[in-house]
């Protein structure tokens, strides 16, 4: 796994969380004369009402059994429910979750039997946290942008793991 030596990338997470939404985002990376898209995943959690904190961030191509361990290794005992795009398989993360594949539309196109282990007040309650996730999502592609296309896959892994950190910090101001 190409990772950047970075405290961040280890530090200790809570032990349960509301809700964790992955995300993921493409790194644009040179490979000679051509650039290619490196995908990352990266995650939020909401461990209480509007508290929030970056989970961490893996290359997509890691198994969700290994960033399940890192988690697990990190602290995390239980989530909840877990957020991702519809094809991610969910399950390796949290046995006990309950898995929301998220719709383009968001959390009102949930699928049918997903919605029904949530009800109205649940999903109501969890909109501003996946509100958090997309306007960080946003925010890091923006970032990205300015910036790409980096130098190789290290380059680029440190770039997002410097971007998360600050965006945590920032979370943890609000």
């Amino acid at each position: 796994m190409i990772r950047p030596q970075t405290p961040w990338f280890s530090k200790p997470l809570c032990c349960r969380y509301v809700l964790a939404e992955f995300k993921t985002l493409p790194l644009p990376v040179r490979d000679g004369d051509a650039v290619k898209d490196i995908s990352w995943r990266w995650a939020l959690g909401l461990f209480k009402q509007d508290e929030y904190e970056v989970l961490g961030a893996w290359p997509a191509r890691v198994s969700l059994a290994l960033v399940a361990l890192d988690l697990h290794v990190r602290g995390i005992e239980h989530i909840n429910a877990i957020v991702a795009e519809a094809s991610a398989d969910l399950a390796p993360l949290d046995p006990d979750a309950t898995l929301w594949p998220m719709a383009e539309s968001g959390l009102d196109a949930l699928h049918p039997s997903t919605a029904a282990a949530f009800g109205h007040g649940h999903r109501t309650a969890l909109q501003p946290a996946t509100a958090t996730a997309e306007r960080l999502h946003k925010s890091l592609t923006r970032e990205i942008r300015r910036r790409a296309p980096f130098a190789d896959e290290v380059a680029a892994a440190t770039f997002l793991a410097q971007a998360l950190e600050r965006a945590d910090r920032r979370l943890y101001a609000a």
